[in-house]
């Protein structure tokens, strides 16, 4: 950073699908929706002082499309987008609790803290499981391990992405059916935390132990 002239090109995209690390995915898409034609603002601020500088986004004179298609097409999008960050939220808050977890076991001598450690741990990943393939190690790794539904839904994501347009017809139900499968699988990931969080804090202020943080 340096006084002086500072070029800075947009890509035109918000913002993508939040990654977790080791994350592999299959025939998918990590970006997210491209910013619709129209007019936005530039903001830069330095030492407390703010500038702005309207920018105007033309749609691209090749392609004979209706703002209406595209419009749909950048809803859908992001939609799909925040259900793989759903997704990948899960996965998120699961490895970090069963990080927690592990650590707390291992610091303990009591057997009530790694049986209920143990068993919260299995609970959870049995949900981690449904919802990400865990087994995938390389790019390769998905043509023997079949994927999971943040893979589903960031394919999905792939398919309304590509080209400028109003998404094929067949994608909202589609949508619909890996929601309701999402849904049902952050509702156990609930039920579990519901129920075996409470326990385990519990048990760790009673001998001690610093307890875990659901967030």
């Amino acid at each position: 950073m340096a006084a002086g002239v500072t070029r800075f090109n947009w890509d035109l995209q918000y913002a993508p699908v939040t990654p977790f690390q080791g994350m592999v995915l299959w025939g998918a898409t990590t970006n997210g929706p491209l910013a619709l034609p129209g007019t936005y603002q530039a903001r830069l601020t330095v030492d407390g002082r703010s500038l702005t500088q309207p920018i105007t986004v033309k749609k691209h004179p090749f392609f004979n499309v209706s703002d209406a298609d595209l419009r749909e097409q950048f809803e859908l999008a992001s939609r799909i987008r925040d259900k793989v960050n759903e997704a990948n939220d899960a996965i998120i808050q699961i490895r970090r609790i069963k990080q927690q977890l592990a650590d707390r076991a291992q610091k303990s001598q009591s057997a009530d803290v790694k049986a209920i450690a143990e068993q919260f741990t299995k609970e959870m990943s049995a949900v981690e499981e449904d919802v990400y393939q865990v087994r995938n190690q390389s790019n390769q790794d998905p043509l023997n391990f079949p994927i999971k539904t943040n893979n589903r839904l960031a394919s999905l994501l792939r398919v309304v992405l590509a080209g400028d347009g109003k998404p094929v017809g067949n994608v909202v139900p589609i949508f619909n059916d890996l929601q309701a499968e999402l849904k049902a699988e952050t509702d156990r990931l609930q039920r579990v935390l519901t129920t075996y969080l409470p326990r385990f804090n519990q048990l760790a202020q009673r001998l001690g132990i610093e307890p875990i943080s659901e967030k």
